[in-house]
């Protein structure tokens, strides 16, 4: 018996109808040149184009469908590295401007420097959609902006799309509001922890992604800093520079986990807990956190794999262990193969700075 959410359903239900809907397009241009080829045993250069055509987007459709179906099942292995996003916006607009050309779009584009810490292959992807989908309607002009936001410091992509001077006056419905692009987005940029909105701003259409793995902040992180944030006073020290970072914590200890979640809190971090190793392998093939928080009494073989596993893709990858043994505090080397280590009873007083630190190393 199928035990899906509804929610879930209704979901996999309309996409199965978006995928039929759109396919039907090409197969039905296919089937008419098919036809004439029956009756005349010709083709002419214009059918012939229009068939190539239709089988791109047969094929496309058939990509994006297969694409949606992977990431669902959210068991996607990530590697975590340092990117230029600005790079890859201004190449993936270049790639385009014969499109653009041709369809007499205006393009218009602010790109600043930013970097930050993804999957190189999902957010290739993720700026393809997000250009495509935006230029889903016709008679365009096209607004690219890329930045850094002031608070929380995380890179933003926004992509304004509106139509050209001669269709103002008109009011026309956003087109590919729920295509399986749409789709494909929404796809990618929860596996890929982007925030993604979209809204209607008079007849333009404006389609923002937020970074919240923004090289910059963890820019400026000085030792000072790192000592500093071991005090009480000083709990909000690095609060701006690690916000929105998600931490893991194996523990089923519900003291370690509040005095955990209370201190990432204070750091803007974004806490999260499982009970066993188990339970953290799988959270991880969902989504990979950027920092690991074990608690001895349950660190087992299925950990150590894990930690091997991570620290071959991402050597500089922050874990931390709380050790059953009074006054524990050990500090692993910044290319070192072990692992930082504190006591349940200096967690408090330490476990800022330790924090702050792991996250620094890895970028």
């Amino acid at each position: 018996m199928d035990n899906a959410p509804e929610g879930s359903t209704r979901v996999e239900l309309r996409i199965a109808g978006i995928i039929g809907a759109e396919i039907a397009s090409p197969v039905h241009t296919m089937r008419q040149i098919v036809q004439n080829f029956y009756h005349t045993n010709r083709v002419n250069h214009a059918q012939m184009a229009a068939l190539s055509e239709a089988i791109d987007k047969a094929e496309t459709i058939a990509k994006q469908s297969q694409q949606i179906a992977r990431l669902a099942e959210g068991r996607l292995r990530q590697s975590h590295e340092r990117v230029a996003l600005d790079h890859l916006v201004d190449a993936a607009l270049n790639d385009r401007l014969p499109q653009l050309q041709a369809r007499g779009v205006e393009l218009h584009r602010s790109i600043k420097p930013v970097e930050i810490i993804v999957d190189p292959g999902l957010l290739s992807s993720l700026v393809d959609a997000a250009i495509d989908w935006s230029l889903l309607s016709q008679d365009h002009r096209l607004a690219v902006t890329l930045g850094v936001n002031h608070w929380p410091e995380h890179g933003l992509l926004v992509i304004k799309s509106q139509p050209a001077v001669s269709t103002l006056a008109q009011e026309r419905p956003r087109e590919g509001g729920d295509s399986l692009l749409w789709h494909l987005l929404l796809e990618i940029s929860r596996a890929m922890g982007v925030t993604m909105t979209q809204e209607a701003q008079g007849n333009a259409t404006v389609l923002t992604l937020e970074f919240a793995r923004t090289v910059r902040q963890l820019e400026g992180l000085t030792s000072m800093e790192i000592e500093a944030s071991s005090s009480d006073s000083a709990y909000h020290t690095g609060t701006k520079a690690l916000a929105g970072l998600r931490v893991l914590l194996i523990s089923a200890d519900p003291g370690v986990r509040k005095e955990v979640e209370e201190v990432c809190r204070w750091l803007g971090l974004r806490p999260d807990t499982v009970h066993t190793s188990q339970q953290a392998v799988q959270s991880i093939e969902r989504d990979q956190p950027h920092m690991i928080i074990v608690d001895e009494r349950v660190r087992d073989r299925i950990f150590n794999d894990l930690m091997q596993d991570i620290r071959r893709l991402d050597p500089n990858f922050g874990f931390l262990e709380i050790a059953d043994a009074a006054n524990t505090f050990e500090i692993s080397s910044w290319m070192s193969d072990s692992m930082t280590r504190v006591s349940r009873d200096v967690l408090r007083a330490h476990l800022p700075s330790i924090l702050t630190l792991e996250l620094a190393k890895a970028f």
